[in-house]
């Protein structure tokens, strides 16, 4: 039996660990063949630092947490941002070139439409279309897509994995992105949010998780 291959897209290098560090640490264990796919270089984040320096920064952040989480297979295309055409057109290209060599079964993202971080929602709205051209013209292999959270918390989802055992790697992967939790320290709120989505998740109030991370899933409007 193959395994899984699991594509995870970040607009920002921070993004994947906030949202679902813990499912990816989980999948790493399960040996899961899992790309992490990280879409800007982060320049523009608060910092006293010039956007060359923070680029810099953040890059060698990504790829701490990243081996902080096992993850061995790690793509940092390194855009300044999705706003122009070029950049658009380039990550489009790219997202192609990537998903055909790699085959996902499951590709993971920011949602497009609830996440209310711009750059999330523009990232997340391209890598839509170009799934729906793919699995259009027969390109892809039978593919699930989530969105898991990072801005913006569901109101509703469909999966929920307990990543009790996983939270403090979690932890140490967000905390490796030194140059932002110095100035918002999102840590303790992204395990405050995991913490109710496990006391929460049952009415009955019986739960074994301590720690829960939420997926929803999105459709191919072409399927």
């Amino acid at each position: 039996m193959s395994k899984k291959n699991i594509l995870i897209i970040s607009p920002h290098p921070d993004d994947m660990e906030i949202g679902m560090g813990g499912t990816v640490a989980k999948f790493i264990t399960q040996e899961f063949n899992v790309i992490s796919l990280v879409v800007t270089d982060g320049r523009r984040s608060t910092g006293n630092y010039s956007e060359d320096e923070m680029a810099q920064i953040r890059k060698m952040e990504a790829q701490n947490a990243a081996r902080i989480l096992g993850i061995e297979d790690l793509i940092l295309l390194g855009l300044r941002d999705v706003k122009s055409p070029e950049n658009q057109k380039e990550l489009r290209r790219r997202l192609r070139d990537i998903t055909d060599q790699f085959g996902p079964n499951e590709l993971f993202i920011t949602h497009p439409k609830i996440d209310k971080h711009p750059t999330h929602r523009t990232v997340s709205k391209l890598i839509m279309e170009v799934m729906e051209e793919m699995h259009r013209d027969k390109l892809l292999p039978p593919l699930r897509i989530w969105c898991y959270e990072v801005w913006t918390p569901f109101w509703k989802y469909d999966w929920i994995e307990d990543i009790s055992a996983y939270i403090n790697v979690k932890t140490a992967a967000i905390d490796a992105h030194k140059s932002q939790v110095e100035y918002k320290n999102y840590t303790q709120g992204i395990r405050g949010l995991n913490r109710y989505r496990a006391v929460f998740h049952s009415t009955s109030g019986v739960t074994n998780m301590k720690y829960a991370e939420v997926f929803m899933g999105i459709p191919l409007s072409s399927g």
